[in-house]
């Protein structure tokens, strides 16, 4: 065989080769789309991507599921999706950020007490609320930091709360409950400040509960993921992501003018840093 003899053979090769990888490519992008277009159309499994869109990757970077009450001209950092600001006292998702009027949910687990220093706050009393939106059928994990004046009505629901998992014959779990979280402006010594209101959901006076095992069960498995979780932010004294980045605004003399949040909550009032009061 001819020098040129071999270089043609091995160009016709070649071609054999690469064209026989452009129809592997275009078989697997076909497959691809194929496999996408399968999960399109069932809205069943459609749902489960979306809830765990951030599974596995949440060490990547990301914003936290942080839901906070938005303060006009204080709460700074928070910008919707589309762009521009929230309504002024209206619930902020950070992670998709979407904000809601009012919040239907389930309630998983509330934190023990702790103290930590937060941007312009020395000392403050928190607690960590965990749950799961439910606002249009959908599923939005949450985290909302509590402090202030905001614990109050939180430790008032878990009173309430605690009628129903200690009822006989039959004891509901709290993240069973469904709850309607809403917020009122509330003057203080310190000012207005936006607190959260909550109420459980009722049917007539019997409270509206998980009925489906299946929702029954996802609930009670995000009970120990997000318990680990809290763990972990508070072990790491994890608050800078907690809290609002706020403003700080002075008096005439260049002293800061304090928010209610800013008041710590005494321990006697607190139940300890161990407890939650109910």
């Amino acid at each position: 065989m001819t020098g040129r003899e071999k270089a043609k053979a091995v160009a016709e090769k070649l071609r054999g080769e690469n064209k026989e990888k452009e129809e592997v490519a275009i078989v697997k992008q076909a497959e691809a789309k194929n496999a996408l277009a399968t999960i399109s159309e069932n809205s069943e499994l459609m749902q489960m991507y979306k809830e765990n869109a951030k599974v596995g990757s949440k060490n990547l970077g990301g914003s936290s599921p942080l839901l906070k009450v938005h303060t006009a001209g204080r709460s700074t950092a928070n910008e919707l999706a589309e762009g521009g600001e929230p309504n002024n006292g209206w619930f902020f998702h950070k992670s998709t950020g979407e904000q809601f009027e009012t919040v239907e949910c389930h309630i998983l687990t509330i934190s023990k007490g702790f103290r930590a220093d937060g941007i312009n706050r020395t000392n403050v009393f928190n607690q960590i609320m965990a749950g799961v939106i439910t606002n249009d059928g959908a599923t939005k994990p949450f985290l909302m930091y509590l402090t202030g004046t905001k614990l109050k009505r939180m430790w008032d629901f878990g009173k309430e709360a605690s009628k129903y998992t200690r009822a006989k014959p039959v004891p509901i779990p709290m993240f069973a409950l469904k709850v309607k979280l809403t917020t009122e402006k509330e003057k203080t010594d310190y000012g207005f400040a936006w607190v959260v209101n909550f109420d459980i959901i009722k049917d007539g006076k019997t409270p509206a509960v998980v009925t489906d095992p299946g929702e029954f069960q996802f609930l009670r498995d995000m009970v120990d993921s997000v318990e680990d979780s809290i763990a972990s932010l508070i072990s790491a004294k994890a608050t800078e992501d907690m809290v609002d980045t706020e403003k700080v605004e002075r008096d005439s003399q260049g002293n800061e003018i304090r928010d209610i949040e800013d008041i710590v909550v005494p321990d006697d009032e607190a139940g300890g840093t161990e407890k939650i009061p109910f």
